[in-house]
This record gives structure tokens, sequence and C-alpha cells, in this order.
């Protein structure tokens, strides 16, 4: 092997790990509405909220609303517009 295959290698070896680390830093399974701890702050630095933080979809669902336009939290994660739909 010479030296540009050497350095080809490894530079393609290196992308190879930081996508694998990428991706597994990811949330698991969103099966069965487990959206809780996702990150702990947003891009704004306020606290996220998860839902987790709630204990009722009532509760979540008025925090979605009074949250405007958008969903920074991503407690709609199917976009229908309701907030925690597994929440009693």
């Amino acid at each position: 092997m010479n030296n540009i295959q050497k350095t080809f290698a490894g530079v393609a070896t290196l992308a190879m790990l930081g996508t694998g680390a990428y991706y597994l830093n990811q949330p698991t399974s969103l099966e069965g509405g487990n959206y809780s701890n996702t990150r702990t702050k947003l891009s704004t630095g306020e606290p996220d909220k998860d839902c987790a933080d709630f204990s009722t979809h009532a509760e979540a669902q008025d925090f979605f609303e009074s949250a405007g336009s958008g969903d920074p939290h991503a407690l709609d994660r199917d976009g229908d517009g309701i907030a925690c739909e597994t929440l009693p």
C-alpha cells in the first residue's frame, strides 16, 4: 500500500468512526411513546421539557400550546398537534 492509499484508508476509517459515534449518541427507539430524556437543554439554553416531566396529557398539552409555534421540546413527535399522547 502506498502513502496515498494509507492516508485515504486512515481518513475513511476516521469518517466511519465519527459517523458511528453520532448515531450512538442519538435517542433510542421512540416506540411506545417513550420520548423521555432526549436532551437536557434546548439550543437557547433553557431547560428541555420531556413527556416524563408531566403527570398528565392535559398538563403537557397546555405547556405545548403555550410554547407557541414549533415544537422545540419535541412533545409532539408525530406532528398531529397532540403532545405526549401516551400520558393519562
